[in-house]
């Protein structure tokens, strides 16, 4: 019986190395990607700069991981993240900005396109959320105030029992 505990404890451990092996692995086909820590890339902060580069995808993984600037670590997303910190350092828009990315790359650039359906739905799920909590509490005072009113109201000067006049005796007792 001990044989068998201890090739399944032999066993987990080779299964913990493998997963610990593919976990860190680099993914198959971002070999170029490796350019160092993002802090190569300008390390101050410029106002705006993170908004515009979470809205621009990484012209380099555009049909892989599609991650946006903001995210990616690769030559090309440094590059342009120099770029958009730069010209946002000498005074330009970050809309004039991004108009000349998309100018050059072409709307793929655009983590979100122009026209698509998704900042609708994003819309339309806040309303319904909001709408959705008014709602509850609308139901949730309704029902407080049901509960309330089903519950019997306290009496006040009622009548005497045993119980308080043995009370009293006691209390006169303690003085």
């Amino acid at each position: 019986m001990a044989g068998a505990g201890s090739r399944w404890f032999a066993g987990a451990g080779v299964a913990t190395l493998v997963a610990g092996l593919l976990l860190t692995a680099p993914a198959v086909g971002h070999e170029a990607h490796d350019a160092g820590p993002a802090s190569k890339v300008a390390g101050e902060y410029v106002a705006g700069a993170d908004r515009l580069e979470g809205r621009l995808l990484a012209p380099c993984c555009w049909d892989t991981s599609k991650q946006t600037l903001d995210i990616h670590d690769s030559p090309v997303a440094n590059a342009l993240k120099s770029e958009i910190r730069a010209r946002l350092k000498a005074g330009e828009t970050a809309d004039a900005i991004e108009a000349d990315l998309v100018a050059r790359y072409g709307e793929k650039i655009r983590a979100v396109p122009e026209g698509n359906p998704l900042r609708r739905v994003g819309l339309l799920l806040s309303v319904l959320v909001a709408a959705a909590g008014v709602g509850l509490g609308y139901k949730l005072v309704g029902w407080r105030r049901r509960r309330e009113a089903s519950l019997p109201a306290p009496e006040v000067g009622g009548e005497r029992d045993a119980w308080d006049d043995a009370l009293d005796a006691e209390l006169a007792r303690e003085d």
